[in-house]
C-alpha cells in the first residue's frame, strides 16, 4: 500500500512543480485591430518566448489606461500625452504604472482648408472648428492635452468629433470645419493617400507651439511633447511650397508612443519582466519599421 501512495505523492509533487514553473500571462492592451499598436503587440508577442502574451484590442490610449488601472491588463501601448489627460482625472493611478520604453515617435499633423488663412496651430481661435475625433481617439487625446496645458489659447477653439476621411471631406469643404488634427507616424497612408487626394483644397500647417513643449507635463513632471518635423517633400500635394520650388519642411509637435506596465505585476514577476523587456528590445526595430513606412 505504501508504494502506490508514495508514487501518487511523487506525481502530485511533480504536477505542483510544473504549475509553479508555468510562466505568467501578460495581457497587453493595444488599440484597434487595424492599427499600429495592435500590430506592434503581436510583434512583441513573437519575441516573448515562453512568456504568454495576450494581445488585447481596445479603443485607444485612455481605454488602455482605464484597463491597466482596473487590472484588466498588465501592460499597454499609449500616447505620452494620454498620461497627462489621464492624470487630470486619476492622478493616483500613475503611481502604479511604469514606463517600460518608447515604441516610436508620432507627429501631430494639422491639416486645414487652404482658404481658412491658417498657417500655424497658434492661429486657431474661437471662430474656428477643428475635427479631433471621438473621445478616446488619438487626435482627441492630444487636443485635450493641449487644452489642459494652455486653456487660454486652445479652450475657445471649437471641436468636432468627425475623424478619418469624413473629417478630411469637412475640411475640404471648409464651411463647418476648418482643420483636422491627426496623430501618427510619418508616411502613414491616411496623410500620404487620403489627405493628398484632397490636396487642391487642404494643406498641412505647422503644429508646433513653442510654449507647449515646456508647459505640457504629466503628474510626475515629465514632459509629454518634443519638437518634431515633417521633412520637405514628404507629402508634396499638401505641404506648403518652398521659396523657389518644391515644398518646405514643417515644424511639428511630436508625441512618443509608450510601452507602460503595471507595477504590481512587475514586482510579482521580476524574472518574467526581465524577459519581457528583452523581447521588447528585440521587437523594437520591427515595430519602428511598421510605424515609418517608406515609398
Amino acid at each position: 500500500m505504501r508504494a502506490p501512495l508514495a508514487a501518487l505523492a511523487l506525481v502530485l509533487a511533480s504536477s505542483s512543480a510544473a504549475l509553479a514553473a508555468e510562466p505568467p500571462t501578460f495581457r497587453l492592451c493595444t488599440g484597434s485591430e487595424s492599427g499600429n499598436y495592435f500590430r506592434a503587440g503581436h510583434m512583441l508577442k513573437s519575441k516573448a518566448g515562453s512568456l504568454k502574451i495576450e494581445v488585447v484590442p481596445t479603443q485607444g490610449s485612455l481605454d488602455n489606461l482605464d484597463k491597466l488601472s482596473a487590472g484588466s491588463c498588465e501592460g499597454a501601448f499609449v500616447q505620452s500625452d494620454a498620461l497627462l489627460v489621464y492624470s487630470s482625472k486619476n492622478a493616483a493611478a500613475l503611481s502604479t504604472i511604469e514606463r517600460a520604453g518608447v515604441l516610436y515617435q508620432e507627429q501631430v499633423h494639422l491639416i486645414c482648408n487652404r482658404g481658412a488663412g491658417i498657417s500655424r496651430i497658434t492661429d486657431l481661435g474661437k471662430a474656428n472648428t477643428v475635427a479631433v475625433g471621438p473621445d478616446g481617439s488619438g487626435g482627441r487625446t492630444t487636443w485635450d492635452a493641449f487644452a489642459l496645458a494652455d486653456k487660454k489659447r486652445f479652450g475657445p477653439v471649437n471641436v468636432d468629433t468627425r475623424s478619418g476621411v469624413r473629417a478630411l471631406s469637412a475640411v475640404a469643404d471648409g464651411s463647418q470645419v476648418q482643420c483636422a488634427l491627426w496623430v501618427g507616424a510619418l508616411n502613414a497612408s491616411f496623410i500620404k493617400n487620403d489627405a493628398q487626394a484632397q490636396g487642391d483644397r487642404v494643406v498641412l500647417v505647422r503644429s508646433d507651439d513653442q510654449e507647449m513643449v515646456g508647459a505640457a507635463k504629466d503628474a510626475r513632471g515629465q514632459p509629454v511633447y518634443s519638437y518634431g518635423s515633417i521633412p520637405a517633400g514628404t507629402y508634396p500635394r499638401v505641404q506648403p511650397g518652398g521659396l523657389v520650388f518644391g515644398t518646405k519642411a514643417l515644424d511639428t509637435i511630436a508625441v512618443d508612443a509608450l510601452f507602460v506596465t503595471a507595477i504590481p505585476w512587475v514586482n510579482a514577476n521580476e524574472r518574467a519582466y526581465d524577459g519581457l523587456l528583452r523581447a521588447f528590445t528585440a521587437a523594437k526595430p520591427q515595430i519602428q519599421a511598421i510605424a515609418q513606412p517608406q515609398d
